[in-house]
């Protein structure tokens, strides 16, 4: 082989790996033209799956808000209503010692036969 035939070979293997690059560049543009919506298509709707468990934990955070200050307010009105018995209690033994004193051998033997009962 001589000089010019190799670089004619050369040239033509040159000129085939243009093409081929060519036409790989060309295939990978119109594979991420197509892919393009697609993708947009997912991106879209995931979003729109994370905005909906978005807006569900805000009413869920809101629904144990809202119980807990109810349950806060009921706390604090029991809390007043025992206090309310437990000052009852006190003024009535102070103001009636010796019938507290009955009322309370009368429950303590009471509960005594009661709890006896069962064994």
């Amino acid at each position: 082989m001589n000089a010019n035939a190799i670089d004619q070979a050369a040239n033509n293997i040159n000129n085939s790996a243009q093409d081929v690059r060519k036409d790989v560049h060309d295939a990978v543009d119109k594979a991420a033209d197509k892919a393009q919506p697609a993708i947009n298509k997912v991106a879209s709707s995931v979003h729109n799956g994370v905005d909906q468990v978005g807006e569900k934990i805000s009413a869920v955070s809101d629904s144990v808000s809202a119980a807990s200050e109810k349950l806060l307010a009921r706390g604090k009105e029991w809390s007043a209503a025992a206090q309310r018995a437990g000052e009852t209690g006190r003024s009535y033994v102070r103001e009636r010692p010796a019938t507290s004193l009955l009322v309370a051998l009368a429950a303590g033997y009471g509960l005594s036969k009661l709890l006896g009962a069962r064994k």
